[in-house]
């Protein structure tokens, strides 16, 4: 079992005493156990803390079964529809949002939360009575809690704009919150990044912490946020110039020896942490089967990348109208609520707009399959066409859910745990950074800068490992760089946040979402305040967004 899951599981009962334990008859000082009022008299409070603060974030993801967490990832933007309801299902009628959205509520309390926490770590580290076990450990898990900080209002200012900065434990309930301006949220992400990176590890203390290159790679995208193009190519470089990190360019990990490529490696169970010999990796979030505080033990929810943007394969009929396929775990078990649009199906394949689109490694049979291929093949025994490929004229009259493009990266092909492949979660350690991200970002800055030329060359050298044709500075622009995203991290970067960020979330889901798009207003570039948390706040005006 990894330590930092016992944290966890500490992390989260400190947390829960923070915040209920006030009856008097709690009011005792026990010496042999933590509690809220001495949990952060000892360096083992603040490293549960911290390793509650993973946790916290990693709820994102695997806190509640549905379609929260795959919001962000792009359903109802321009990467996919809600195959369940492709009329009022999740993010489909923007027109239906208002301020009692519960999944903005969902994502503003998480955050909040998140915020809570980092601040009572940030703020009790200071007691001097506290016996450090080294000169640098309080640095150190500051610096965490101050990173965590900074991620939590990224999410927040990129979904919300200018929202209320809180920088100390709260005792009491705050009533009296206004909203900062985006910039000063983002002046204030950018100094607690800064403040990060002079105490962070330049490498992990244990897989999933966090580093000077997680804190860089967020810094990057904070200032192209405000156009500080110098800043950001310095904080990316940082990052591309750290010999601690590189594109994995050779075969390696788990399943090295098995047809595949490199792209097809990344994903594979075991190969995230680096550990693995994965150099690529700046941040994976810890997810352990059936071990206590990993995230997708007995009884809990998981990550549900599978069931959400797998095709529902198994419900097609052959040719004769029969059962064509069973679950097995080759796929899993998906249900295709996230139904793939054209734009990131077909469209950014084909750039040369010749029909010809298998050059590009990750599209490859290993990482996309595809019926138009013959990629999936009629696995039920009792089908008369049992072994034979399924083809996409056959296939194409049934729901799209059933028979879009399945990404490897979303499953866990001929490996899920135990057998266990029914559930349409994901096995593995999952990727919050990685440096192909990183050299995109970076990507970015240089267009903004007008250096176009060397805009293309970190394009190229993401395209150069897949074995894409590579660009020249003439071919870069904005929407090159976001499907340059769309084929490098999809399912991976929170891609509703990036379209918000640079302000294009109508304009994108508008023209590439047959579904939602047609519901889509310009102000639903900002997600609405909550109204319960403008009710509660008496004590001054917390502002709507406009459209709200």
């Amino acid at each position: 079992m990894k330590t930092i899951y016992t944290k966890m599981i500490i992390g989260m009962l400190l947390t829960s005493m923070l915040v209920s334990c006030s009856d008097k008859f709690l009011e005792e000082e026990p010496k042999d156990f933590l509690t809220s009022s001495n949990a952060f008299l000892e360096p083992v409070g603040f490293e549960a803390a911290v390793a509650n603060l993973h946790k916290n974030v990693r709820d994102i993801f695997t806190g509640a079964d549905g379609t929260n967490p795959h919001v962000l990832l792009g359903l109802g933007a321009d990467f996919a529809g809600f195959g369940e309801n492709f009329v009022s299902g999740a993010r489909m009628n923007y027109e239906a949002i208002s301020s009692t959205d519960g999944l903005s509520a969902y994502f503003w309390e998480l955050m909040y939360k998140n915020i809570k926490n980092a601040n009572v770590i940030i703020t009790r580290a200071e007691n001097p009575a506290i016996l450090w076990e080294s000169d640098t450990q309080k640095d150190e898990l500051v610096a965490e809690a101050k990173f965590f900080r900074a991620y939590a209002y990224r999410i927040l200012v990129q979904l919300f704009g200018g929202v209320p900065i809180i920088d100390y434990e709260v005792e009491s309930n705050a009533n009296d919150l206004v909203r900062a301006s985006k910039e000063n949220v983002y002046a204030f992400i950018i100094a607690d990044l800064l403040s990060a990176t002079e105490n962070l590890r330049e490498t992990e203390q244990q897989s999933g912490r966090i580093t000077k290159a997680a804190a860089y790679h967020l810094l990057a995208e904070a200032y192209i946020a405000i156009e500080q193009w110098p800043n950001a190519i310095a904080a990316a470089s940082a990052v591309i110039d750290n010999p601690n990190y590189e594109l994995m360019t050779s075969r390696f990990g788990t399943r090295s020896v098995e047809t595949g490529d490199v792209y097809w490696d990344l994903f594979r169970r075991g190969n995230q942490n680096r550990s693995s010999g994965n150099k690529e990796t700046i941040w994976a979030m810890q997810i352990e089967y059936e071990t206590p505080g990993g995230g997708i033990e007995t009884g809990a929810s998981g990550f549900t990348m599978e069931r959400a943007w797998g095709c529902r394969y198994w419900s097609l009929k052959d040719p004769a109208g029969k059962s064509g396929f069973e679950v097995g775990d080759e796929y899993g078990r998906p249900v295709g609520w996230c139904t793939l649009t054209d734009y990131v199906a077909y469209d950014i394949w084909d750039i040369d707009n010749d029909g010809n689109y298998d050059n590009d490694m990750r599209n490859s049979s290993n990482n996309i399959r595809r019926f138009e291929r013959g990629d999936f093949i009629y696995n039920n025994p009792s089908s008369a066409y049992f072994g034979t490929p399924a083809l996409l004229s056959t296939v194409e009259k049934e729901a799209p859910r059933y028979w879009f493009p399945y990404f490897m990266k979303n499953t866990t092909p001929n490996n899920h745990p135990g057998g266990v492949f029914n559930t349409g979660r994901i096995w593995r350690d999952y990727y919050v950074m990685r440096l192909a991200e990183t050299y995109l970002l970076r990507a970015e800055a240089y267009l903004g800068a007008g250096e176009l030329g060397l805009a293309a060359a970190d394009i190229n050298k993401v395209r150069e490992r897949a074995n894409a044709n590579p660009i020249s500075g003439s071919d870069v622009d904005i929407n090159f760089i976001l499907d340059e995203r769309a084929r490098e991290l999809t399912m991976e970067e929170l891609r509703t946040l990036t379209l918000m960020r640079l302000g294009l979330m109508y304009e994108r889901t508008r023209d590439l979402n047959k579904w939602s798009g047609t519901t889509i207003a310009d102000y639903n570039n900002l997600w609405p305040i909550p109204q319960r948390e403008i009710d509660l706040n008496t004590g001054a005006e917390l502002t709507q967004n406009p459209g709200y």
